[in-house]
């Protein structure tokens, strides 16, 4: 009996075994599942959206986010809130949920990964391209991604596969975006895959739209010679200069002197009488630093590397000064007043104005992008008019800019403002209206009416078959009838009027059609680069605009030569 119970008690503990195993085993699954895809409650959070947000802003004001996480928060928060169709289009007042910081993998996760197949492009390794006219599918594979003619019809299906979009490999259009497997992927199938490059999260920054990037090169590396050349045009135009030859001798109290080569070294002296020593190639001992920093106040000496752009030797510079400070701009500036032009420049050096808590804009500094495009001179000029200093470069060139804009334009036309006589006869002039001042209208005559009866009108102006007869004089009710029964129009005006009203008043006299308004001139609208022109006044027919100033001539020039747009004043 005994032995009976111990052999069923041995039965119920090993089915207890069996049965709990594969609970234990499935647990232990999910935990190490848990820990590749998904994300502790305690690293997600719930933001309300507010005026101005964009998802990319959202992204990099996340704790402890950097400019590399952005591509990977990106698709993260797509996954976290599928409930929002498009996460690009934000509105004000929604929730979204959000991640902290994304988990690194361990070492054991990057062993496990799966090797990549071209039937299988993750996402991070898809680049954008936008077709251009002439374009076919096999033409793009030859040009963008360099693969044999072997591999093409292998690389078309893979495209029809990421792209459900294309229903036939033979018909795509110009201007759609599709996606292309990264050409790496193809030449080394074993090499990591990577995030999206630095340069394709700086022109998502720029366009907020992650889905419209297509067409990222490889980062261009600026000259040396042209690097140097752009600086010190920078630093020109500041007031300051720059020495790339012979010495600069610095005094050591009671010891000798310092002898710093300017073609090794180059000196840039401020007007605020900072002087800073630019060491190139890493040639300047730290030593050197020391005892600069320690015996002279307003001297530094600043190391520039290699791979620095632009910005982050004027960065170095600039903070080396007390005064100048270099701030990157995402809104466009307004220079003028009348027109004002709105100019959107990247990078700005500023200054502190005395007294007061804002800084004054120094000078802008504006990188042309591949297939971006120039200000037009007449609005460098017009900013230069107003203050403002603009270089505009190109990473591969250094400086850059259009020439001088040269507009074959005859003299504004000017309305007098003396009399509403001269103001009314110099506008219908000017739109091509045939008009005579100081006629004599005859009303009656001594054969037909037995008596001679005629009145000097101030302005007699013929549009459409008709007769128009302005006065700026009062007149009785039985000469106004006189005057239509013998088939003319009649406008009144007075000399009290403003030029304003007398414009109106004979427009809408003559039945033209005109608008009185503030009026934008986009350069974009003109694929052009980023810059508006407005301004206030009155435009009649389709192009003739009448202000109230004096117009810039190389604006004006600029408006009749990409808008057509014909300028007058009074």
């Amino acid at each position: 009996m005994f032995k009976r119970c111990v052999l069923i008690s041995i039965i119920i503990l090993a089915s207890i075994a069996l049965v709990c195993q594969p609970v234990t085993a499935k647990e232990d699954t999910a935990q190490i599942k848990l820990k590749k895809t998904a994300i502790s409650k305690k690293n997600l959070y719930t933001y309300t959206v507010k005026e101005g947000d964009s998802i990319l802003t959202i992204i990099r004001n996340i704790p402890s986010v950097t400019k590399k996480d952005i591509s990977n928060n990106y698709q993260l928060i797509k996954e976290l809130n599928p409930d929002i169709p498009n996460i690009d289009n934000l509105e004000v007042g929604q929730s979204i949920i959000l991640p902290g910081k994304p988990l690194t993998e361990t070492e054991e996760n990057k062993r496990e990964r799966p090797s990549v197949s071209p039937a299988n492009i993750p996402v991070a390794k898809k680049v954008y391209y936008k077709i251009r006219r002439g374009d076919t599918l096999y033409k793009i594979i030859r040009r963008e991604l360099k693969i044999t003619e072997t591999k093409i019809p292998q690389m078309v299906r893979t495209i029809k596969s990421i792209n459900p979009s294309i229903k036939n490999v033979n018909k795509i259009y110009a201007g759609s975006i599709i996606k292309l497997p990264d050409k790496t992927v193809f030449v080394k199938i074993s090499e990591e895959i990577k995030p999206l490059t630095q340069e394709m999260v700086s022109v998502l920054e720029k366009s907020g739209h992650p889905d419209k990037i297509f067409e990222v090169k490889e980062k261009k590396i600026m000259p040396p010679e042209a690097r140097l050349s752009l600086l010190k045009q920078i630093i020109t135009q500041m007031n300051g200069t720059i020495t790339t030859t012979g010495n600069y001798y610095l005094p050591i109290p009671q010891s000798g002197q310092v002898t710093i080569d300017c073609s090794k070294i180059p000196v840039i002296e401020f007007d605020d009488n900072t002087i800073v020593f630019l060491d190139l190639e890493n040639r300047a001992h730290n030593n050197l630093k020391k005892m600069i920093s320690s015996n002279w106040k307003n001297y530094n000496l600043v190391k520039i590397d290699n791979d620095d752009d632009i910005f982050n030797i004027l960065k170095k510079v600039l903070n080396a000064t007390k005064n100048y400070d270099i701030i990157k701009s995402d809104k466009p500036l307004t220079i003028g007043s009348r027109p004002n032009a709105e100019i959107l420049v990247e990078w700005l050096i500023v200054k502190p104005i005395p007294g007061k808590q804002v800084k004054s804009v120094v000078q802008g500094i504006r990188p042309i992008y591949e297939n971006n495009l120039l200000l037009p001179k007449s609005i460098i000029n017009y900013a230069q008019k107003n203050g403002l200093i603009i270089t505009e470069f190109s990473d591969e060139t250094g400086i850059v800019g259009k020439p001088e804009e040269l507009y074959s334009l005859p003299p504004i036309p000017v309305f007098p403002t003396t009399s509403a006589k001269d103001f009314s006869y110099a506008l219908v002039t000017n739109l091509g209206l045939s008009a005579e001042k100081d006629v004599d209208i005859q009303l009656f005559d001594t054969v037909t009416d037995g008596f001679n009866l005629s009145i000097k009108a101030d302005v007699l102006v013929s549009n459409e078959n008709k007769k128009y007869v302005i006065y700026s004089q009062p007149l009785s009710q039985q000469f106004t009838n006189a005057l239509k029964q013998a088939g003319n129009e009649t406008i009144f005006v007075s000399d009290s009027d403003s030029p304003k009203n007398i414009m109106d008043s004979v427009l809408s006299g003559l039945n033209i059609p005109f608008t009185n308004d503030n009026f934008v001139f986009s350069g974009p609208e003109k694929n052009q680069a980023p810059y508006a022109l407005k301004f206030g006044g009155t435009k009649i027919y389709q192009d003739f605009y009448v202000v109230n100033f004096d117009m810039d001539s190389e604006l004006r020039g600029l408006l009749q030569e990409v808008w057509s747009a014909k300028i007058a004043r009074f």
